[in-house]
Parts: C-alpha cells; sequence; structure tokens
C-alpha cells in the first residue's frame, strides 16, 4: 500500500480492488443484466451483490494488510473501539508484541464469531445513546493511559459509532446529561460533524483528551473514516487528535438547533472550563494518527463493480450531507434526466445524510427515508432501480443496513398514497418491510458511512 504524510502526520491508505461475487452464469444471465428482469427477488440479489463488492476495501481484512505504528521498546496497550473494533484487531492481532494487553469496547451484537484473546478484555456497549456500561470502559481505558510511561505506546484502532460507546463525561456532568443531550443531537438533523463537536466538549476522553492522559507515552490511532471529508478529528469525537472546535463553537450549535443545556453544562461551556486540547499543546506533540479505509474507497469500488457490468458511473460525491428526502428527490430527478438521455448509468454517492424527526414512534433511518422519497419522486418510472445502505449493516438504529428501490414497488407498499403517509410519519422501516424490500445483513465489520447507487438501463 502506498502511503503518503501530510504535515498534520495524518497518513492515507489507498484502496484495493474489490472482489468480484459473481460467478460467470451470473455475469451473463438475467442476474448479472438487471435490465432484462422485473423479478424483484432478482433485482435485490443483483443489488446486494453491488453492496458486497463495494465493501470489500473497507473490511478491516483488507484495510490494515499494510498499516503501521510506530515500534517502542515499552508495553503497547491496544484500545479498539466501535463497530469494526474486533474485526479491526483480529487484522493485526498477529503483527502485535507479545506482550501487548488491551480492551474491545463495541455495540452490542457486533463482536466477531470466534474472536476471544486471552489478553484483551471485550465490552459491548450502548449505541447510539451511551450507557453505564461504555461509561465504565472509558474509565479502564483512562486508567491504562494514565499507567503508560514515556517508552509505551498507545494504539487506538477506531471506527464507527466509538463517540456513543466510549463515553466519560466531563468533570461536573452526569451521564443523564450527556444522554439527553446526545438524543437531542440525534432528533435534530444535525450533521455528524457538529454532533462530535458537542460530544468532545462534554467528554474526559474525547478531543484529544485521551492522548493528554497517556502522555509522556506516544499515541497512533488507526481509523475506518465514517466522517464525510475524512476529518481525522471528527472520527470517534477524536480521543487522541488535537481538537480545532471550541467551546463557544459547541453553545452555538446548541443554539441552532434549539437544544436545552442543562446549566452545569452552559455554565461551563460559556466559562470555557470544558475547552479541549489544542495542536500546541505539548501532550499533544507526540500523537500520531492515521486513515486505513475512506468512503471514497467504497465508493470507488462500486464504480469498478458497475463498470464491469456495463454501466457508466457517474460519482455524486462520496461526503454528501443535508436533508435525506431532499437528497432522495434530487438523486431521482437526475435519474429520470440520464433515462431521457438514452445512458445506461449508475449514480453513486456516499455520505450521511440527516433525517429531523416529527414522529417519535416512527420507524426507518436516514437510507430507507432517501430511498423512500427518491421512490415516490420517480411514480414507478420504468428500468430504474437502487439501494441506499449503511455500510456498518444498521441504518439508524434499526436491523436493516437499507432498503432496495425497482420500479413497481409502490405497489407493494400499498400504493402511492399508502408510501407518501409512511414518509409523512416518518415509517420508512415499515414502507419497505412492507413491500419485502428491506436490505437484511447484520453487522459488516466496517463502517464507512452510506452507499447509494441508482441503475438507470
Amino acid at each position: 500500500m502506498q502511503k503518503m504524510v501530510d504535515s498534520g502526520g495524518i497518513i492515507h491508505g489507498c484502496s484495493v480492488t474489490p472482489k468480484i461475487f459473481l460467478t460467470p452464469a451470473e455475469q451473463s444471465g438475467p442476474y448479472c443484466a438487471v435490465h432484462q428482469t422485473t423479478n424483484p427477488d432478482s433485482i435485490k440479489a443483483f443489488l446486494k451483490n453491488l453492496y458486497l463488492q463495494a465493501l470489500q476495501p473497507a473490511l478491516p481484512a483488507n484495510a490494515m494488510r499494510d498499516v503501521q505504528w510506530p515500534e517502542v521498546s515499552g508495553r503497547t496497550y491496544l484500545l479498539s473501539i466501535g463497530k469494526a473494533a474486533t474485526q479491526m484487531a483480529t487484522a493485526i492481532l498477529d503483527r502485535l508484541p507479545e506482550n501487548v494487553d488491551g480492551l474491545i469496547v463495541t455495540r452490542h451484537g457486533y463482536v466477531q464469531p470466534g474472536f476471544a484473546p486471552d489478553n484483551l478484555q471485550i465490552v459491548e456497549a450502548s449505541h447510539p445513546v451511551p450507557d453505564s456500561v461504555g461509561v465504565e470502559a472509558a474509565q479502564t481505558a483512562l486508567q491504562a493511559a494514565d499507567a503508560l510511561g514515556e517508552d509505551d505506546l498507545l494504539l487506538v484502532l477506531m471506527s464507527g459509532g466509538a463517540s456513543a460507546l466510549l463515553p466519560a463525561p466531563a468533570a461536573g456532568i452526569s451521564l443523564a446529561e450527556k444522554q439527553a443531550v446526545t438524543r437531542s443531537l440525534l432528533h435534530s438533523g444535525a450533521p455528524i460533524g457538529e454532533m462530535n463537536m458537542v460530544r468532545k466538549h462534554l467528554s474526559a476522553i474525547k478531543g484529544g483528551r485521551l492522548a493528554a492522559r497517556a502522555w509522556p507515552a506516544a499515541t497512533h490511532m488507526i481509523a475506518i473514516s465514517d466522517i464525510p471529508g475524512d476529518d481525522i478529528a471528527m472520527i470517534g469525537s477524536g480521543p487522541t487528535v488535537a481538537d480545532r472546535s471550541t467551546c463557544a463553537d459547541t453553545l452555538a450549535i446548541a443554539a441552532k438547533y434549539d437544544i436545552a443545556l442543562p446549566p452545569a453544562i452552559k455554565s461551563q461551556l460559556s466559562s470555557g472550563a470544558l475547552e479541549t486540547p489544542k495542536a500546541d499543546d505539548p501532550k499533544m506533540q507526540r500523537a500520531t494518527a492515521g486513515l486505513c479505509a475512506r468512503p471514497a474507497d467504497m465508493c470507488a469500488a462500486a464504480a469498478e463493480a458497475v463498470r464491469v457490468m456495463g454501466y457508466e458511473p457517474i460519482m455524486l460525491g462520496d461526503a454528501l450531507e443535508g436533508d435525506a428526502l431532499e437528497l432522495g428527490r434530487d438523486h431521482a430527478a437526475q435519474a429520470l434526466a440520464i433515462k431521457a438521455s438514452g445512458r445506461k448509468a449508475a449514480l453513486i454517492s456516499g455520505g450521511e445524510a440527516t433525517v429531523t424527526l416529527r414522529n417519535r414512534n416512527g420507524r426507518g433511518g436516514r437510507c430507507t427515508a432517501y430511498l423512500l422519497a427518491c421512490a415516490l419522486a420517480l411514480a414507478g418510472e420504468p428500468d430504474i432501480c437502487g439501494f441506499a445502505a449503511d455500510s456498518d449493516g444498521i441504518d439508524g438504529s434499526e436491523d436493516n443496513a437499507g432498503a432496495f428501490l425497482w420500479p413497481d414497488i409502490m405497489t407493494n407498499m400499498g400504493g402511492a398514497d399508502q408510501a407518501r403517509q409512511f414518509l409523512e410519519n416518518d415509517d420508512s422501516y415499515r414502507a419497505f418491510e412492507k413491500a419485502d424490500a428491506l436490505l437484511m445483513t447484520g453487522p459488516s465489520g466496517t463502517n464507512v458511512n452510506d452507499l447509494r447507487l441508482l441503475l438507470v438501463h
């Protein structure tokens, strides 16, 4: 793997060639030529295959094949956090020093089957709202950092979900207060970057504070990016990366989304007591960080997969944000324009859209919301199909990765009026469930944001 290091000590790795899952017979039959079939089962199988191909370069076994970290004469403590925590640890386990010990913190149900090394403690905590189990794990991590000396290394593996999985409320802030702010952020429609700015300033571990606690030990983070734009300081809220945001930024975000901050939090933010370590802090000078997988790698793999199958890939961007419903309608309009031009093409995009909830009893994540808005805008137009799915295998807090779309799908939902009602009630999950169109994979072992793909034939 070729690497280049920028002036901030951040390593960017290149992607690997995606594996093609289709057999030769499938590649020449209606399973591959999706435009030759109207069978929903064939369309779903074809689209799911594309999704799995696109994930290949972001899976830790591929993405971490050539990663490196500083060698030290003392101890190495491994801290792996996130939805891909056990998979990332597995990818480098046989390259770690014999004396390594450490902590793995992942979401409930996300432990890789068979992963149970004697020298690593495994904790399953709550996501997306933090819980007391995660708080205890965070305290274990901070105590381990405190015990490291100048000849030691804190090696941190970071993947999506880490912000919620390793909560350590700052002094004077209770877990209940932090949970309340987190819930408000999740319902506000705030993009992940702004959410993580707030999380950093309410934490004793995020925003560079873990590296400061580990100093004078060296700290190195290897991260899978789930952040639009790949800002490494935002991945997992950057526990080992100096923070550029400020307490004033946090107050502005809370005001922007009308989030009521508990008095103790507002007071400490106003006084600057919750400020995070900056790049010139002496305790941040032995902290380095690198990326091993990015949303761009997933999108590039998707583009190559559709090109092999005869589609012209049209890349809309790997870091799209904004309202999921507006994004769905816009992509539908682009797909209709492409069809009118007579091109056989695939619209591909990554990033993380947002959904502003109106019905707290509704079900559905940003991918199903996007796809339902897209389906309504397409209005059953023939020869357009696609999917939207979160690369971690879970769309928001549901059990599906995302969903599929094909021309006649709204008939399966009960008609256009029923589909529109589902959308207005924030019930996109139930719409695709009724149509038997949910994309179900379970935990994927990685997290590089969402993938959206529309095929026009």
